[in-house]
This record gives C-alpha cells, sequence and structure tokens, in this order.
C-alpha cells in the first residue's frame, strides 16, 4: 500500500505544533512521547516559580486548609488539580460575597488643538495621582493620539488625590507638552472566592504515573492507511488532515475516541495510548470535522 506520510516543512511543522493545528487543517493529531510534563501539561494547572499572586494563595491553601480572595474572576480554576512546587492538589472553590467597586478610566489625549482649560504641571500632582500617571505616559508610543487605563484608588488614596473622581484640571503640562485629562468613573464587581484544599494527589510523578495506569490502552486493530496518519504524527510532529475527506484521520480518531480520555478541553481530548512498544500522550482536535467535533468524549 503507497504511504500517505507526507513532509512537512520543519519552520512550518513547528508552527503548527505550536498553535495546536495549522489554520487550514481540517483536523490535526499529535502524539508525543508520554512523559511526566506531557501527561500533566493538559491535566492539571501549573502554578510556576513566577506566578506569585497564584503562588501565595496556595501557601495559604496548603498550610491552613483554607483561603479567600477576591478579584473581578477567579484566579485558579478547580475543574483540573492543581501542580505547585511538585506536588499535585486538589481544590474546591465557592463563591462567598460580591461588591461593587469604582474604578476610574483615564484618559490622556495629545492633541494639542483639545487641550484647553485649567492647566497643573505633573510635577505638582500629588504623589498618589503620578505614580499612577507616570506608567501611561511611558506606554505612550509614536504616533498615539491618546492612552489610557481604569485605575484603582482606595477611600483614602481618593482624599489624596486631584484626579478622581473629578479631575482638578483639564490639561496637565509634562515638559512643556499640553495633555487633554478626561476622567469617567467605571463599576467593577468583586467577588470574594474560597478556596479549601480536597486532596493532596502525590508527586507529579505518582499522579502521572496512575492517570497512565487508569487510562493507557493499545493504539491497535489499525488499518494501514491509519498506521500512516499514526506515524506521521509521531514522526513529523503532527498530522494535518488536508480536509473533511481524509477518511484515515477520521478512523484514527474515532478508535482513539473508543476509549476514554485522560484530559479535554473544548473540542478537543487528550489519551495516553501504546503504539509499537511506545507509551504516547495523543491530542485529537477535529478542528472542521462537526461530526467529530460532536462526538469527542470528555475526560471523566
Amino acid at each position: 500500500m503507497p504511504s500517505r506520510r507526507r513532509v512537512l516543512g520543519t519552520v512550518a511543522a513547528g508552527l503548527c505544533a505550536t498553535l495546536a493545528g495549522c489554520i487550514d487543517a481540517a483536523g490535526v493529531l499529535q502524539m508525543d512521547e508520554a512523559t511526566t510534563d506531557e501527561i500533566l501539561d493538559p491535566a492539571t494547572v501549573r502554578v510556576g516559580p513566577g506566578d506569585t499572586d497564584r503562588r501565595k494563595l496556595l501557601a495559604g491553601i496548603i498550610e491552613n486548609g483554607s483561603a479567600t480572595v477576591s478579584g473581578e474572576r477567579p484566579p485558579l480554576g478547580v475543574d483540573q488539580p492543581v501542580t505547585y512546587d511538585g506536588t499535585v492538589y486538589e481544590l474546591a472553590r465557592s463563591d462567598t460575597a460580591q461588591r461593587t467597586r469604582t474604578d476610574y478610566r483615564v484618559i490622556l489625549e495629545f492633541d494639542p488643538d483639545a487641550t484647553d482649560g485649567t492647566e497643573r504641571s505633573f510635577a505638582d500632582l500629588p504623589s498618589v495621582d503620578a505614580e499612577r500617571i507616570e506608567p501611561l505616559l511611558a506606554d505612550r508610543t509614536s504616533g498615539d493620539d491618546a492612552v489610557g487605563a481604569d485605575l484603582s484608588y482606595t477611600e483614602a488614596e481618593r482624599a489624596d488625590s486631584d484626579l478622581v473622581p473629578d479631575p482638578d484640571f483639564d490639561v496637565l503640562v509634562v515638559d512643556g507638552d499640553r495633555i487633554g485629562v478626561t476622567v469617567e468613573p467605571v463599576e467593577t464587581t468583586l467577588t470574594t472566592y474560597e478556596y479549601t484544599l480536597v486532596d493532596e494527589l502525590g508527586s507529579e510523578g505518582r499522579y502521572a504515573d496512575e492517570l497512565a495506569a487508569d487510562h493507557r490502552f493499545d493504539l491497535a486493530g489499525l488499518s494501514g492507511a491509519e498506521q500512516d496518519v499514526v506515524e506521521e504524527a509521531i514522526d513529523e510532529g503532527g498530522y494535518y488532515a488536508d480536509s473533511t475527506d481524509d477518511d484515515a484521520f477520521e478512523g484514527v480518531a474515532r478508535t482513539f475516541f473508543d476509549n476514554e480520555p485522560f484530559a479535554s478541553d473544548d473540542d478537543r481530548a487528550h489519551w495516553i495510548a501504546t503504539y509499537e512498544g511506545t507509551t504516547y500522550v495523543a491530542m485529537v482536535d477535529p478542528i472542521r470535522w462537526r461530526d467529530l467535533r460532536r462526538d469527542v468524549p470528555t475526560a471523566e
């Protein structure tokens, strides 16, 4: 049987792998050796060393069994376990309260024809205003007509401010440049989230091994054309179906669908499968395949 393996350009293959599917692909199969990282990446939420706020939250949860935090949205999802400093944790979350905060949308306009009115030198601003305006000025790039941001002030800071809730000036003078200033209140709803520690699931390696033991299956019974799809996915960094008429890709996808995935999101899912003696993490994304998209199984 003639091989259906196609040689993909290195750049194109790398870009497509990064995007989890070329823009023009009808469907994607990726197969990577089942290391601990490959298994945990789609199955857990990783909180790395640079994620300061979430690390602080997790440290409190682990030390005390629970912690609360307020924000516009939850800082941590709980649909998947969380990986933190080499250990995997299961968390629960509940919404305990809501409140409304008034922020201020500050817009700086650099059109000199629109800057009539009361002036204020930047050097004369209260520090509580200057420390917020300075980053906006620094963010301006050549050609920008205006910059803006939503700024938060505490009640004490508002008392010291000349900018909010209503500016005492219309024009800010910075190094001789006249900049128009407008301020609008913005109402923001903040929710208080309570996180609780449900279970410590063990080290990363242990949890990955448990997932593999529970979900691994042999990828067998494929036709020759279907084997070519799998081998291209392994050898070339991914298999990218050209159209929804690709029966071999659909056959491989259906074979995966007959088994339980260990992770899923949106319209794609991930499996742990052994093929010719090697265990892989497989991802199927039926990008433009209506029937396949409908039938993608969901991880328990």
